[in-house]
């Protein structure tokens, strides 16, 4: 009895430790590979934002092109910085910004020149090719009625109606006659003044035809 008391235990031999400590590797390492999540294991829609830390997902987390305007808060954006100025900058509708920046002419002016004994409804002056617009058109001339016809007529054409006036025989004083109309024409058009005379008139000094364009 007293000898079985006495005997001593054994030690393991490193061939056992090396044994077990493999074995108990092997089992840690199966253990942890059960409780792996992945992707498979989440259903879609699940993950809130409360289930992940903030400030965690960077840059190299986010698909391109995926995220949206709605997804963004414009407000906390700083400046965007200058780009490259794109190639139709300078262009509206196509066209360059010279061409909007154009000054065009608003007076129009022909002379009406002086002109002895001409004959009845002759077309004394003319302003030749307006651009189609909206104008007011005048015409000024001084008539010298020597004749024995006791009135004249003169009358400046233009489109959408005439403007016509008639005076009384003088033979001691011309006439200053100003003709006048309101003009809004969808085409060229070019404004002129004839006058009736009985051949023995005259038209004196120098008068003139204006149009302003007021569009």
């Amino acid at each position: 009895m007293s000898s079985l008391l006495h005997r001593r235990i054994p030690r393991p031999s490193a061939a056992i430790v090396v044994a077990f400590a493999a074995l108990f590797t092997a089992l840690s390492g199966t253990g942890y590979a059960a409780l792996m999540i992945t992707g498979k294991n989440v259903a879609n829609s699940s993950l809130t934002g409360a289930d992940i830390a903030n400030k965690s997902l960077g840059g190299k987390e986010m698909k391109s092109n995926t995220l949206k305007g709605t997804q963004i808060n414009e407000s906390s954006l700083g400046t965007v910085p200058t780009a490259a100025k794109a190639g139709d900058a300078d262009t509206l509708g196509g066209n360059a910004a010279s061409a909007f920046m154009t000054k065009q002419p608003r007076v129009f002016e022909a002379p009406i020149p002086a002109n002895q004994n001409f004959a009845n409804n002759t077309v004394v002056g003319t302003l030749a090719d307006l651009a189609p617009g909206a104008y007011v058109v005048t015409a000024k001339l001084t008539y010298e009625n020597d004749g024995a016809t006791a009135t004249a007529t003169c009358t400046l054409h233009v489109p959408g109606g005439n403007d016509v006036t008639t005076f009384t025989h003088d033979v001691t004083n011309s006439e200053t006659i100003t003709l006048q109309k309101a003009v809004s024409s969808g085409a060229v058009f070019s404004p002129s003044v004839s006058c009736e005379s009985d051949g023995s008139d005259d038209l004196i000094g120098v008068g003139n035809i204006i149009a302003v364009r007021v569009d």
